[in-house]
């Protein structure tokens, strides 16, 4: 992969402006493109060409250009590993944006098409997948495998030697305890804990917090913490 080959992002949403925002401070984005239904007749997006995935290629021609797919978790990831396919297709060959800061611990694998954010933390002996998504503040314990697809949000803390599975989501502040598995295309909510193995496709929520009636000055008057 020749890092320095300009770059186009399949996508015209949140996500595709957040790694925009990253990604064009280390390349140069030649545009973005999505399929030909979505643009709803638009032709530029942050300031860059938007073309029709459909004749993309003629535009920029695979040989000397790369792709990156950034798109949400809609269908459970499926949709991103479904164009990352395509992609690979019409003959892009697919890059990942990782930032910069991310030390390099020994024995870490990162995938094709994989988004890293800033402040994570990827222990040695780990590997992550192609077409995984991970936001900021994320720690993955050592000896950990990410399948393709997943998805992390930010505050996700995966303790060493987990496995976890091709197109799993994880909510905000979501835990996983050491050496537990987690099956394909699970659903673990935010603030969830998983310190146990999960099957393909389970979903697991957490308790939220629960109001009480006290209004805040009166609560911390109460309670004497403030």
């Amino acid at each position: 992969m020749n890092e320095r080959a300009p770059v186009l992002i399949y996508g015209n949403g949140a996500v595709a402006r957040l790694l925009f925002s990253y990604i064009r401070r280390e390349r140069e984005v030649l545009g973005f493109t999505v399929d030909d239904h979505v643009t709803g007749g638009a032709t530029e997006f942050c300031g860059r060409p938007l073309y029709p995935f459909s004749a993309v290629q003629d535009v920029h021609p695979p040989r000397d250009r790369e792709m990156i797919i950034a798109v949400g978790f809609i269908e459970m990831n499926r949709l991103r590993l479904k164009k990352a396919q395509e992609a690979r297709a019409k003959g892009y060959r697919l890059t990942s944006y990782v930032e910069p800061a991310l030390i390099r611990h020994d024995g870490v694998s990162i995938g094709e098409n994989t988004i890293i954010l800033d402040c994570t933390s990827i222990h040695p002996g780990s590997a992550i997948g192609d077409s995984v998504f991970i936001t900021s503040n994320v720690n993955i314990g050592h000896d950990c495998t990410i399948g393709d697809g997943a998805w992390i949000n930010a505050g996700v803390s995966i303790a060493g030697g987990c496995t976890i599975g091709k197109g799993v989501f994880f909510g905000v502040n979501a835990c996983v305890a050491q050496s537990v598995t987690i099956g394909d295309f699970a659903f673990l909510g935010a603030a969830g804990l998983a310190d146990k193995d999960v099957s393909e496709g389970a979903v697991l929520i957490a308790q939220p917090a629960t109001p009480i009636r006290l209004k805040s000055q009166d609560f911390l008057r109460f309670a004497r913490i403030g």
